[in-house]
């Protein structure tokens, strides 16, 4: 029996409608609630629909799978290979200098580091496709006291399969992915003792479940 002649067009729809609906999954999923995350970002952990990942459908690091490697130079002169650092709780945060949500997060970010940073947390802050100059102004500005990473080439931004800036991963000390973070987040409790606030917002939430 020969094959049918609208057989493969169909296919190619349905292999376009599911990539489409990945898309927004990822992009606008609400939480199990039906609310925005309490930390001010507003999405979730993200996991992509059942029947998109039998259909074998990748989009980036899920949940529960192991991070993928990378080596990337540094602003202050060395390499960072990501698998150096197993056994501690590893953040990692995709940013760019023109990235204005990345800009509101990060003190936030600088702030959680120093308050966990003597339990075993590191975080990694990777710049995308910026110039090392542009880079190293940011790090200036905000007083980063973590290893800023170049992503010059794009080539670990592509391997995480970002969507958009800021997205955060939470590793946890064997190397696996605990959860995603995608969009900026914001210490609750404005007002009140900076710990308590970081202890109670989402950021601190997930480096607590990877310190574990």
């Amino acid at each position: 029996m020969g094959r049918r002649p609208w057989a493969r067009p169909l296919f190619a729809l349905v292999v376009v409608a599911l990539v489409g609906l990945a898309i927004w999954w990822l992009e606008y999923r609400p939480r199990g609630d039906g609310a925005a995350s309490p930390g001010g970002g507003p999405y979730g952990p993200v996991d992509l629909p059942p029947e998109l990942v039998a259909a074998g459908l990748e989009v980036g690091p899920r949940t529960g799978m192991l991070a993928p490697d990378f080596v990337l130079p540094t602003l202050d002169g060395g390499d960072l290979r990501l698998s150096d650092l197993r056994g501690k709780a590893v953040v990692v945060n995709f940013w760019a200098t023109w990235c204005s949500p990345c800009r509101r997060e990060m003190p936030l970010l600088v702030k959680a580091y120093r308050q966990f940073r003597d339990q075993g947390l590191v975080v990694v802050a990777v710049n995308v496709q910026e110039d090392m100059e542009s880079a190293r102004r940011f790090a200036r500005e905000f007083g980063l006291p973590f290893p800023v990473a170049l992503d010059r080439t794009g080539d670990v931004t592509n391997a995480y399969r970002l969507l958009g800036l800021p997205t955060t991963f939470f590793i946890d000390r064997q190397g696996v992915v605990r959860s995603v973070f995608r969009g900026p987040f914001v210490a609750s409790g404005q007002g009140r003792d900076v710990q308590e606030a970081i202890d109670e917002s989402e950021l601190g939430r997930r480096i607590r479940e990877v310190l574990e």
